[in-house]
């Protein structure tokens, strides 16, 4: 009987810095001249959580720092800080994987949600608390609202497209280890 093969993470691994190579390279096209009113939602983002919570080793830490770091010097963020906000919130979301596996998928947004108001909350904190010139409060939510909408999308692509599916209780990898 044929066996469905598990990809290698270092494939997968691949497979999501190229997918987060192009939404940057699409958020720097330069398709408006104009500033835009409304904040689209933070795709990368939404991506990275939707790995995180189905398959935690295709996204190490490092990689989620180094790809966060880029977008950081690339968008004119300050550096490292929305990159190391992610990084906290990703292992927070890893670290309740194995409880969300069983739950429904109104329970993983909902996780999703939470971790996503304290990351912008937080972000927003810490920018004020450095007097650092942010963006108005409308344009933050907007942009959270945008990325919460735009999250089932993300995992719908992600389990169907590059087919990233939660760890069922009887998998194993081709060593016979949980991968």
């Amino acid at each position: 009987m044929a066996e469905l093969r598990t990809p290698n993470k270092w494939v997968m691994r691949a497979v999501y810095l190229m997918l987060c190579m192009v939404l940057i390279f699409l958020h720097l096209l330069p398709l408006d001249t104009l500033p835009r009113g409304w904040a689209g939602p933070d795709v990368m983002l939404a991506l990275t959580f939707a790995w995180v919570l189905r398959r935690p080793d295709y996204v190490p830490p490092l990689l989620i720092a180094g790809v966060f770091l880029l977008a950081d010097l690339l968008f004119q963020r300050p550096p490292g800080l929305w990159a190391a906000l992610v990084v906290i919130a990703s292992q927070t979301l890893r670290t309740r994987e194995a409880g969300l596996r069983d739950l429904t998928f109104a329970m993983e947004w909902l996780n999703v949600a939470t971790t996503l108001i304290a990351l912008t909350l937080g972000y927003r904190l810490i920018l004020a608390v450095l007097f650092v010139d942010q963006v108005p409060l409308g344009l933050s939510l907007m942009q959270l609202v945008a990325t919460l909408l735009v999250y089932p999308i993300v995992a719908v692509f992600s389990q169907v497209v590059t087919r990233v599916r939660k760890i069922a209780p009887g998998d194993v990898d081709a060593l016979g280890g949980r991968p």
